[in-house]
């Protein structure tokens, strides 16, 4: 009985050996799409173009048995694969961010024009305000707020240029917004705009900015919060960006 079970047991080692040598190796098909929407299908990411390799996709598949060389180059091509698809997921998460903490805004004849939301009673209402860091106060055209069913009190008088006054009122609004940045129970004034359209619905005044980091990118017109932040995420980026060059692609 003993030699019996030996004898199979050498049997079965035969017979794994020969199916291990007979077996295909597993080696893995990449396929991009090109410029003239045509699937390309390629068994060596070194035969994708750079420009594609951020949308390849990949899947294992059997071929002939490799040779060592071949398997080397094979595991050093997976992990060059998958070291691109990781930057182009770090990198599309930092561009979210930064677009996360910009704010597009309008920039005419000197003067800053913000998209403010105003939330009152459940209901908002869209707003452009002029920024303007000099006023203490932030003022909103009663008419652009006519949406709001907002309810304020008299709060006096307040003159205006040619040196008429006009009756002011104040109103403890839910909730005012600017991209990001939003501040609840803020207090404001609003005022019956009197005479020609002005394009704007009002003043955005240092009570609502003051405890704000920002900055204004005159150029490509946009507030940035939180300046410092924003600036060590694109500093990341650009490191990023920068890291193919300092690799060598797999030929």
């Amino acid at each position: 009985m003993a030699n019996r079970v030996r004898g199979f047991s050498g049997a079965a080692f035969v017979m794994a050996a020969t199916l291990a040598l007979s077996l295909p190796a597993q080696a893995r098909i990449y396929k991009y799409v090109d410029d003239n929407g045509r699937q390309v299908f390629v068994d060596s990411l070194s035969k994708v173009p750079q420009q594609f390799r951020d949308q390849l996709e990949s899947r294992d598949e059997y071929s002939e048995q490799l040779s060592p060389e071949a398997l080397s180059l094979e595991r050093n091509e997976r992990a060059d694969l998958e070291r691109q698809q990781q930057e182009v997921q770090q990198r599309r998460k930092l561009e979210q961010l930064l677009r996360d903490m910009e704010t597009a805004v309008k920039i005419a004849n000197n003067r800053v024009l913000v998209p403010v939301t105003v939330v009152y009673g459940g209901r908002s209402a869209k707003t452009r305000m002029v920024l303007d860091t000099g006023a203490t106060s932030t003022v909103f055209h009663k008419d652009a707020l006519r949406s709001l069913p907002f309810v304020s009190r008299p709060a006096g008088h307040a003159r205006v240029a040619g040196g008429g006054t006009i009756q002011t009122e104040t109103v403890s609004f839910d909730r005012i917004e600017i991209g990001p940045y939003k501040v609840s129970n803020v207090r404001a004034f609003v005022i019956d705009h009197q005479g020609a359209s002005v394009g704007n619905d009002g003043l955005l005044g240092m009570d609502f900015l003051m405890n704000a980091k920002y900055r204004i990118d005159y150029e490509r017109q946009l507030i940035l919060w939180e300046p410092e932040h924003y600036a060590e995420l694109q500093s990341l980026l650009k490191k990023l960006d920068e890291a193919p060059a300092q690799n060598t692609p797999v030929q």
